[in-house]
Protein backbone atom coordinates (compact mmCIF):
# COMPACT_ATOMS: atom_id res chain seq x y z
CA UNK A 1 0.00 0.00 0.00
CA UNK A 2 1.20 3.33 -1.00
CA UNK A 3 1.56 6.23 1.45
CA UNK A 4 -1.32 8.29 -0.27
CA UNK A 5 -3.44 4.73 -0.10
CA UNK A 6 -2.26 4.65 3.47
CA UNK A 7 -3.60 8.33 3.79
CA UNK A 8 -6.92 8.47 1.97
CA UNK A 9 -7.90 5.03 4.20
CA UNK A 10 -7.12 6.86 7.08
CA UNK A 11 -9.00 10.12 6.14
CA UNK A 12 -11.46 7.92 5.43
CA UNK A 13 -11.19 5.89 9.05
CA UNK A 14 -11.44 9.47 10.36
CA UNK A 15 -14.74 10.41 8.54
CA UNK A 16 -16.29 7.60 9.66
CA UNK A 17 -15.48 8.55 13.18
CA UNK A 18 -16.81 11.58 12.72
CA UNK A 19 -20.14 10.86 11.45
CA UNK A 20 -20.51 8.28 13.90
CA UNK A 21 -19.59 10.88 16.99
CA UNK A 22 -22.34 12.70 15.28
CA UNK A 23 -25.00 10.44 15.04
CA UNK A 24 -24.28 9.31 18.26
CA UNK A 25 -24.57 12.74 20.14
CA UNK A 26 -27.42 13.77 17.75
CA UNK A 27 -29.30 10.20 19.34
CA UNK A 28 -28.10 11.53 22.77
CA UNK A 29 -30.19 14.06 21.95
CA UNK A 30 -32.75 13.41 20.84
CA UNK A 31 -33.11 10.76 23.68
CA UNK A 32 -32.84 13.73 26.17
CA UNK A 33 -35.57 15.58 24.17
CA UNK A 34 -37.84 12.89 24.37
CA UNK A 35 -37.40 12.11 27.75
CA UNK A 36 -37.87 15.81 28.83
CA UNK A 37 -41.54 15.77 26.70
CA UNK A 38 -42.68 12.61 28.23
CA UNK A 39 -41.80 14.04 31.95
CA UNK A 40 -43.42 16.82 31.02
CA UNK A 41 -46.45 15.31 29.53
CA UNK A 42 -46.76 12.76 32.71
CA UNK A 43 -46.51 15.79 35.22
CA UNK A 44 -49.11 17.99 33.64
CA UNK A 45 -51.36 14.93 33.06
CA UNK A 46 -51.07 14.21 36.84
CA UNK A 47 -52.15 17.74 37.78
CA UNK A 48 -55.01 17.67 35.02
CA UNK A 49 -56.20 14.96 37.08
CA UNK A 50 -55.70 16.37 40.62
CA UNK A 51 -57.39 19.49 39.82
CA UNK A 52 -60.78 17.74 38.04
CA UNK A 53 -61.37 15.75 41.09
CA UNK A 54 -60.30 18.21 43.34
CA UNK A 55 -56.74 18.91 45.49
CA UNK A 56 -56.05 16.48 48.54
CA UNK A 57 -55.64 18.20 51.82
CA UNK A 58 -55.32 17.55 55.33
CA UNK A 59 -56.68 19.06 58.70
CA UNK A 60 -55.89 18.25 62.26
CA UNK A 61 -59.01 18.28 64.17
CA UNK A 62 -59.35 18.01 67.80
CA UNK A 63 -62.17 15.43 69.44
CA UNK A 64 -64.07 17.16 71.77
CA UNK A 65 -66.83 14.73 74.29
CA UNK A 66 -69.05 12.52 72.93
CA UNK A 67 -67.66 12.27 69.10
CA UNK A 68 -67.11 9.23 67.53
CA UNK A 69 -64.24 8.34 64.15
CA UNK A 70 -67.54 7.72 62.56
CA UNK A 71 -69.32 10.93 62.89
CA UNK A 72 -66.13 12.98 62.83
CA UNK A 73 -66.09 11.71 59.34
CA UNK A 74 -69.08 12.37 58.11
CA UNK A 75 -67.92 16.36 57.87
CA UNK A 76 -64.63 16.02 55.39
CA UNK A 77 -65.89 13.04 53.68
CA UNK A 78 -66.30 13.25 49.64
CA UNK A 79 -68.46 10.41 48.49
CA UNK A 80 -67.19 11.12 44.62
CA UNK A 81 -63.67 9.87 46.13
CA UNK A 82 -64.31 6.96 48.67
CA UNK A 83 -66.78 4.11 47.77
CA UNK A 84 -67.91 3.91 50.91
CA UNK A 85 -67.50 5.51 55.03
CA UNK A 86 -65.93 2.87 55.90
CA UNK A 87 -62.95 2.95 53.02
CA UNK A 88 -62.42 6.44 54.20
CA UNK A 89 -61.99 6.13 58.01
CA UNK A 90 -59.59 3.45 56.93
CA UNK A 91 -57.32 6.04 55.45
CA UNK A 92 -58.28 8.22 58.82
CA UNK A 93 -57.27 5.39 60.78
CA UNK A 94 -53.73 4.45 59.06
CA UNK A 95 -53.25 8.18 59.12
CA UNK A 96 -53.68 8.54 62.64
CA UNK A 97 -51.61 5.54 63.65
CA UNK A 98 -55.37 4.03 65.27
CA UNK A 99 -56.39 0.64 66.40
CA UNK A 100 -58.87 -1.25 64.20
CA UNK A 101 -61.77 0.01 66.57
CA UNK A 102 -60.89 3.20 66.21
CA UNK A 103 -61.47 4.68 69.78
CA UNK A 104 -60.69 8.36 69.86
CA UNK A 105 -60.78 10.26 73.47
CA UNK A 106 -61.90 13.90 73.97
CA UNK A 107 -58.50 16.21 73.28
CA UNK A 108 -56.76 13.99 70.88
CA UNK A 109 -56.30 15.31 67.70
CA UNK A 110 -56.52 13.76 64.41
CA UNK A 111 -56.02 14.49 61.05
CA UNK A 112 -58.56 14.19 58.29
CA UNK A 113 -58.03 14.31 54.10
CA UNK A 114 -60.18 16.48 52.39
CA UNK A 115 -60.75 17.25 48.45
CA UNK A 116 -61.54 20.59 47.51
CA UNK A 117 -60.98 22.09 44.41
CA UNK A 118 -59.35 25.37 45.46
CA UNK A 119 -56.26 25.36 44.82
CA UNK A 120 -53.89 26.12 48.27
CA UNK A 121 -50.20 27.38 48.29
Amino acid sequence: MSDRELRSCRRAIRLRRARRRKAVAVSAAAAAVFCVVLTAAIFLSTIRTSASSGFKYYTGVTVEAGESLWEMAERYIDYSIYQDKNSYLAEVKRINHLDEDGAVFAGQLLVFPYYSTEYIE
